[in-house]
């Protein structure tokens, strides 16, 4: 019924959905009484249960500037992202008017006085600071949001971890900034309250959807750099057992001088068990001396790229090759890495990206 792009359309408007439901919720209906470490921990724990609960079909962006962030850092490709970003605002939207004739329901509230949990500064709004703090804490707190993102989900990373991570970091970043601005570091977040809001919220609005971003881009620029990333100190065989494929770093041979022919010679693949697959044949070196790039795969970042280099596997057709065994071995096999195949389809992706001119 759903193929792959409309699932993650449909995760993220449901993740985005429910972060603005029960976070600007929590502020409109129960602040009074939970009050602004109440209201953090509802923002933290939505994101925490969404992560486990739809991050294995998207990744859990539920936010524009997450997902531009990971556009920045080369895990996913702009046209995705734009997709990916049409579903978390309509997500909020859909949350927003629902909360607001939740909230009708009752004699007591006032759009006016009380709001929907939209952002905002300036006087008459929670701690009164200025457009500079705003825009200031907005930035910053995204781009310290946005490097755990990438951090936590990084193929080194303990990413059975990351929604626990990424949740309570955003618990604190709520703790320190809802007095400045209520805290976005999504523009999704914002653009859905602000619409019922009134047209204040609307004249802010902006601010919230360029600060995050600038942000989020600051972040993702950061580890496309390599100046965040934690390369794999450990040969090949320690990462993935029983492998005995052979660094295929450039290093090895700067002056080019294997023969083409050695070049493309296939490595012999490893049987470890009928539960663990079979490994794929690798090659010593890439085919002409030039290896696709492997990150256009959603899925792969650096580190992923160059342990897939270490063990000989260099170009799209590689991988959209693969067995149902062999993508069972890769799968078993990649330490910190394990499922990452098949949860993504790199096999679907890369006969697509191998067929690219």
């Amino acid at each position: 019924m759903f193929d792959r792009l409309s699932k993650e359309q449909v995760a993220e408007f449901i993740g985005t959905f429910t972060l603005v439901l029960f976070g600007c919720g929590a502020a409109v209906i129960a602040g009074p009484d939970i009050g602004f470490t109440g209201i953090s921990f509802a923002f933290g724990l939505a994101l925490i249960g969404m992560a486990y609960g739809i991050g294995a079909v998207s990744g859990c962006h539920i936010n524009p500037a997450v997902s531009l962030g990971m556009v920045a850092a080369g895990r996913m490709k702009l046209p995705n992202a734009i997709q990916y970003i049409i579903a978390q605002v309509a997500g909020a939207i859909v949350a927003a008017l629902l909360l607001l004739i939740i909230v009708s329901g009752t004699a007591d509230f006032s759009l006016s006085e009380n709001g929907l949990g939209q952002n905002g500064w300036g006087k008459g709004y929670l701690g009164e600071y200025g457009i500079i703090s705003a825009f200031v804490f907005e930035v910053v707190a995204t781009f310290l949001f946005v490097v755990v993102i990438l951090g936590a989900t990084s193929s080194n990373a303990p990413t059975e971890l990351a929604g626990l991570a990424i949740g309570l970091t955003l618990v604190v970043i709520h703790l320190v900034g809802i007095n400045i601005t209520g805290v976005s570091v999504n523009p999704a977040r914002s653009i859905g309250p602000a619409l019922f809001s009134g047209w204040w919220s609307l004249v802010q609005l902006p601010l919230f959807i360029i600060a995050p971003i600038l942000g989020a881009i600051g972040a993702g620029i950061l580890f496309q750099s390599g100046a965040l990333f934690a390369q794999p100190s450990d040969e090949p065989t320690e990462a993935v057992p029983n492998s005995d494929v052979q660094s295929a770093s450039p290093i090895d041979n700067p002056t080019g001088a294997k023969s083409e022919e050695n070049t493309q010679q296939p490595v012999e693949a490893t049987t470890i068990s009928s539960v663990e697959g079979t490994q794929p044949k690798g090659l010593d070196r890439p085919r002409g001396g030039k290896a696709d790039n492997l990150k256009e795969i959603n899925g792969i970042g650096p580190a992923m790229e160059k342990l897939l280099n270490n063990l000989g596997y260099f170009h799209f057709d590689q991988v959209a090759a693969w067995t149902e065994t062999e993508v069972a071995w890769v799968d078993n096999n990649l330490e910190g890495f394990k499922g990452r195949v098949s949860r993504d389809e790199w096999v679907s992706q890369a006969k697509k990206l191998a067929l690219k001119p």
